[in-house]
């Protein structure tokens, strides 16, 4: 039976505000039916016609109104232009990690590097890196073997080569004079944040990837710092997402530490999100 696409996507829509804004509930359902059908915009605007599409469609709403976030129940999460694998073993991508790729493409040239990504998760940051910096060495690391499964999916999907280990910072002794750029989005949330949180982040992502204990924030940033100070070669370059609360913690941490031109950089949010710092 075929049916309008029009038709199934208000019905779609009309359904999913029964839990979220009009707004969102657009935005999901165009990333559902792009996903599902290969429709854009403009093509269920157009009205076209498609056949048998409620057995695709029923389980992914089902779903999306227990508050399963929708890349999750799709298996698929846009990221820099690319398409990843995800499920709960790995956090979603976001957009100021996006921005983080961005500034670090602009700050460093095609010519041959190795770099190191710690706390890779599903792999998105040194994939991204790797597709538009093809004559870089990656590696990256993650202490979820899980994750590093998907890393390596994603990895063999985009056909890029990636060095990919199971290694935990916190107990990782340095490497010298190793990599031009090491770059890392830790866990940085303190577990006090969870109640102000959504409940489809805090029900679903993985814990291990988001929080840190409240009276330790920067364990990670601290300990990755460390091993950066020996590990980057001499003017190599440390890339760090944070939390915008910490901006200044951190900033005053990698200056205690030694590094030089630290910079604290502002999302299109106007956030400070990253910060960038290079080994004397």
């Amino acid at each position: 039976m075929s049916l309008s696409i029009k038709v199934l996507y208000d019905h779609f829509v009309h359904e999913l505000e029964t839990k979220w804004e009009l707004d969102e509930s657009k935005k999901i359902a165009e990333i559902v039916f792009s996903h599902l059908f290969g429709l854009s915009r403009i093509d269920i605007f157009l009205n076209k016609s498609i056949s048998e599409p409620e057995e695709q469609l029923a389980p992914v709403l089902h779903r999306l109104l227990r508050g399963e976030p929708v890349q999750y129940v799709l298996n698929h999460a846009a990221f820099f232009g690319l398409s990843f694998f995800v499920n709960p073993d790995v956090l979603i991508p976001r957009q100021e990690t996006e921005e983080l790729v961005a500034l670090i493409l602009k700050e460093n040239d095609h010519r041959s590097k190795n770099i190191l990504d710690i706390g890779t998760g599903s792999g998105i940051i040194a994939l991204a890196l790797h597709t538009h910096r093809p004559k870089w060495k990656v590696s990256a690391w993650d202490l979820s073997p899980e994750a590093l499964e998907i890393a390596e999916r994603n990895a063999h999907q985009l056909k890029l080569t990636v060095d990919f280990a199971c290694l935990d910072i916190l107990n990782k002794d340095p490497d010298a004079d190793q990599y031009h750029v090491i770059i890392s989005n830790p866990p940085y949330i303190p577990s006090a944040e969870k109640s102000l949180m959504a409940g489809h982040v805090v029900e679903y992502e993985p814990e291990l990837a988001l929080f840190v204990a409240d009276d330790h924030p920067l364990i990670f940033y601290d300990a990755i710092a460390k091993y950066a100070l020996k590990s980057l070669k001499k003017k190599g370059k440390l890339y760090f997402e944070i939390h915008e609360d910490f901006a200044h913690q951190i900033q005053a941490l990698l200056n205690h530490l030694g590094f030089e031109e630290i910079v604290i950089h502002h999302d299109l949010n106007k956030k400070a999100r990253m910060a960038s710092a290079i080994r004397s």
